[in-house]
């Protein structure tokens, strides 16, 4: 999986279009969902068209973020990883290829970005303690 990372956005819209953000966040809450459970799933947002919601959900399973198991003449799609998981996955792609270049500048400014906040500070320091062990 490999994903672009737009900071500018906020949680899974940073990497997921703005409607793959919303259909991924309705098969996280209704794991084995159809294509209608979706589309149901999203009403109130905005309509979209059941076509238009097989497109995505076909899209994010070639991603490799759904699963689908045929059930009758429908698919049902699950997750392959939980929002959780997705987080922590973006999370190292990021910093994987922003360490692959020069990292001291980057690990510097992580370090003061994270100082601005003592708590948030002295978890990293325990981090990286746990870590030397």
């Amino acid at each position: 999986m490999r994903f672009s990372f737009r900071p500018s956005r906020k949680g899974v819209a940073q990497v997921l279009g703005q409607l793959e953000s919303r259909v991924m966040r309705q098969v996280w809450h209704s794991p084995g969902s159809s294509a209608r459970d979706v589309q149901a799933g999203l009403r109130g947002e905005r309509e979209f068209a059941y076509t238009t919601i097989v497109t995505i959900l076909d899209r994010l399973q070639k991603k490799g973020l759904l699963s689908r198991r045929k059930q009758g003449k429908a698919f049902l799609y699950s997750p392959r990883l939980s929002e959780e998981e997705f987080g922590e996955k973006i999370t190292r792609d990021v910093l994987a290829g922003l360490l692959q270049e020069e990292s001291r500048p980057i690990v510097s400014t992580f370090v003061e970005m994270v100082a601005a906040d003592e708590k948030l500070l002295d978890e990293l320091e325990e981090l990286v303690r746990r870590k030397k062990r």
